[in-house]
Parts: structure tokens; C-alpha cells; sequence
């Protein structure tokens, strides 16, 4: 099997891209605390579940789609592979974004975000786009639309039986 870029359309590698640089932000400074003596930083890796696990997310969601689009064998799942893409990377983006509004703060201390976790939202945002419009775009039903199994009627009621009704006068 031999893997092509040419085969991926802009929406897979806008997808792709911002899986990419999603997985760099991780290694960049995400927050840090300086004052006049010294500064400290922690990358996205270090700095909590959310941080990584919204990093990883929308790394996932971008190997995924490559994998796919290159013809790898991968097991069927309840939804499609755009559905899946589009949730995934939805996840991690709002994991990271609960990273930044989550960002300690302290009084008299420099404490802040730094460049590696706007770069990570930046990326997340255009990837969960891409991703979104593509999903649109592939008429994938979404997992509260999918078909039900056609369930069987319900017998008719028999009509009661008993004496006849007595006419009004």
C-alpha cells in the first residue's frame, strides 16, 4: 500500500494539519509564572489531564482520517468515519479550552498563558471546522439518526365480545 497526499482533498488536510500542529502545541509552554527573579513554564504535556488528553484527542482524530483515507483496515464502528473524526476532535478541543479557562491564578505573581496553548486552540478550532463541514458534507446520519431496526406491529385488539347493547328509549 502506498500513501499519496495527492489522494487527501483540503478539508483532510486542514484535518491533518491541525492534528499536527495540535500534537507540536503539546511540547510548547502552555502556562507559566515569572517575576523580576526567575520564570517557570509547563507544556501542554505537563499540565493536567486536560491539557494531554485534549492534545491527544485531536491528534487521534487526524491519524484516524489519514489512516482511513490511505485504505488501512480498520474495524467498522456504530458511526461513520467522518462522525467519528468530527466528535473526537470536537472532545479534545473543549478538553483544551477547559485547560485554558482552568489556568491558575495567583495575586502579586505573574501567572498566565502562554503561546503553546493558544497555538493548540488556534489548531483545534480549524481542525473541529474541517472536520464538521466534512461530516456535513458526507451525509453520514449522526448516531441519533441512524435507522432502527424496523420493529414489529402490535396485534390489533380483537373487538370485545358480550351482549349486545340495549337502545336508548
Amino acid at each position: 500500500m502506498k500513501f499519496d497526499l495527492k489522494n487527501l482533498s483540503t478539508l483532510d488536510r486542514a484535518v491533518a494539519g491541525g492534528a499536527g500542529v495540535a500534537f507540536i502545541a503539546g511540547f510548547l509552554p502552555w502556562w507559566g509564572v515569572s517575576n523580576d527573579l526567575f520564570g517557570v513554564s509547563v507544556s501542554g504535556w505537563s499540565a493536567g489531564f486536560t491539557a494531554w488528553a485534549g492534545t491527544l484527542l485531536l491528534t487521534l482524530a487526524g491519524v484516524y482520517l489519514v489512516l482511513r483515507r490511505s485504505g488501512v483496515s480498520l474495524p467498522d464502528l456504530p458511526v461513520g468515519p467522518s462522525v467519528l473524526t468530527a466528535g473526537v476532535a470536537a472532545l479534545g478541543l473543549l478538553l483544551v479550552i477547559i485547560r485554558w479557562i482552568s489556568l491558575p491564578r495567583y495575586r502579586g505573581i505573574g501567572v498566565g498563558a502562554k503561546y503553546g496553548i493558544f497555538l493548540a486552540l488556534i489548531a483545534g478550532i480549524v481542525e473541529v471546522a474541517a472536520a464538521v463541514v466534512q461530516m456535513r458534507a458526507s451525509g453520514e446520519p449522526l448516531p441519533w439518526e441512524q435507522q432502527q431496526p424496523a420493529a414489529t406491529p402490535a396485534p390489533e385488539p380483537e373487538p370485545e365480545t358480550g351482549p349486545p347493547a340495549m337502545p336508548e328509549d
